[in-house]
């Protein structure tokens, strides 16, 4: 599953994050992309507090991309 947060400031993306992996099954992993820099911290704060799992994170000069297993 992939979720674009791109355009969204926080704590919007910190939110969908949190709909979209209610909605994940067990196991499975979330793509996350966007573009506004302070989120992605934010996110990754958000998923490890949460007990799921950061598998990666790539940033580039306009964006981000974390992918995370529920």
């Amino acid at each position: 599953m992939e979720l674009d947060v791109c355009g969204l400031i926080c704590p919007i993306p910190v939110l969908k994050t949190k709909k979209a992996i209610e909605e994940l099954p067990e196991g499975e992993t979330l793509i996350i992309v966007g573009d506004y820099k302070p989120a992605l911290d934010n996110i990754k704060r958000f998923v490890k507090t949460h007990g799921h799992r950061v598998i990666s994170t790539e940033e580039f000069e306009d964006g981000f991309k974390i992918v995370v297993k529920k």
